[in-house]
């Protein structure tokens, strides 16, 4: 066999290596949110993270997270981005999620979560939010109810506060517009209300409440993470690794929720990152389920061991 034969045929045999690894690549798409706890989704989709661990993502924002699960279950997204609130109302109603890996923990070493007031309210302390208007991203979801356990930790009546449901990026113009007296914004939200003086920080009421827990993580149908273990892994490989760069490489991390959140430059260059993760514990979830029981947003008997993929 001549030299140039073996070329040929090394070629041959390169190429369809390369297109039965392209083949093998499992295709997701994963709905997320405006916040920045998911950077390193977008860093593993940015660097090949998600590429080299077998998997064929595309990313797609969504608007309002409360229409997250409706689309895992509808098979329209196979992976979506959400906060325990949510998650366990779905599946206290029936559409059965697991989680396959979380996004980020909230902390009160590096809060990225507060409650800001209109400039010029007074507003200063738990008690002067009587009769106030209070903007929350989704009623009963995460924000409002850790607002409401912070005001009932200070003895005050949630009930005699009116909640308005405020997506996070129309949270500064309903401030200013009057519609609002406060928000409960997430980075880079806060950042953008404080910096623009539309509105102050009061508190960093989540870390009040608890001072470690899980803020955001990744969830699907508990029909596709039966039949994809190996995408599991792969999706968590990633992470990890994504992680690990964002750690490294925070201001080229960062330079991703350009893209991702449509962020201006500057904007992003000033944000803080969120604390990321990818273990979730079973212990995790019962702080919420506990909270959600509280408020009556669960009635059925969930067990914390199911709602999280093995």
């Amino acid at each position: 066999m001549t030299r140039t034969i073996r070329t040929i045929l090394a070629l041959a045999a390169a190429v369809a290596a390369g297109a039965g690894a392209a083949a093998a690549q499992t295709k997701i798409t994963i709905g997320y949110t405006g916040a920045n706890t998911f950077v390193p989704a977008f860093v593993a989709k940015d660097k090949g993270f998600f590429a080299k661990n077998g998997l064929d993502v595309t990313l797609t924002r969504i608007p309002v997270g409360s229409t997250i699960p409706g689309a895992l279950m509808a098979n329209s997204l196979t992976v979506g981005t959400l906060t325990a609130p949510v998650f366990l109302a779905a599946n206290d109603n029936g559409i059965e999620l697991v989680i396959i890996a979380g996004a980020s923990l909230q902390s009160k070493a590096n809060p990225t979560a507060g409650v800001v007031a209109k400039t010029g309210s007074a507003i200063q302390k738990p008690a002067d939010f009587v009769g106030k208007k209070v903007g929350a991203p989704g009623v009963n979801g995460l924000q409002d109810i850790l607002f409401k356990k912070w005001l009932k930790n200070h003895n005050v009546d949630w009930k005699q506060v009116t909640f308005v449901d405020a997506p996070f990026p129309q949270m500064g113009a309903m401030i200013q517009g009057g519609q609002l007296d406060a928000a409960l914004p997430v980075e880079p939200f806060v950042g953008r209300i404080v910096g623009t003086k539309a509105g102050y920080l009061v508190a960093n009421y989540p870390v009040e409440v608890s001072d470690n827990y899980l803020e955001s993580f990744y969830a699907v149908s508990k029909k596709w993470a039966q039949g994809n273990a190996a995408a599991i892994k792969g999706f968590r490989a990633a992470l990890t690794e994504a992680v690990a760069f964002a750690k490294s490489n925070p201001d080229e991390a960062k330079k991703t929720q350009i893209t991702y959140l449509g962020l201006p430059p500057e904007v992003v260059a000033a944000l803080p990152l969120a604390t990321f993760t990818v273990d979730v514990q079973p212990a995790q979830v019962a702080f919420w389920l506990d909270m959600s029981r509280e408020f009556g947003l669960v009635k059925t008997a969930l067990k914390t061991d199911d709602l999280v993929a093995k």
